[in-house]
């Protein structure tokens, strides 16, 4: 006793690819795609890749310092670029404008010279 396909694949034609109901679709295939492969946030462009220490997210100031409110919250084990030897009141510099953590809970990862 043969058992034949319990499902049929549609055949794929010029109007499946139309409308809200493709949009969906890959709207939903691209997100499953960049929460697979999502990478690290880090271009290694100045050679100084650091991670974040700790178990608490570590908040980013637009200064070296907590005067103002902070401007991003970086995640436990996160990979963030640095700016090589740039640090000012126990805060380093991290690529981008204006953008400052607490050095003490920032390690360089292997290969980086920071």
């Amino acid at each position: 006793m043969a058992l034949g396909p319990r499902f049929k694949v549609p055949k794929l034609e010029a109007s499946s690819f139309k409308g809200w109901a493709f949009v969906l679709v890959a709207g939903t295939v691209l997100a499953v795609v960049a929460l697979v492969f999502r990478g690290t946030g880090t271009t290694g462009e100045t050679g100084c890749v650091m991670e974040v220490q700790g178990s608490a997210p570590l908040d980013v100031y637009r200064s070296a310092s907590t005067q103002f409110e902070p401007v991003d919250t970086l995640r436990a084990g996160q990979l963030v670029d640095a700016e090589r030897g740039v640090i000012e009141n126990g805060f380093r510099k991290l690529v981008g404008d204006n953008r400052w953590a607490v050095n003490e809970r920032l390690a360089a990862t292997a290969g980086s010279t920071c």
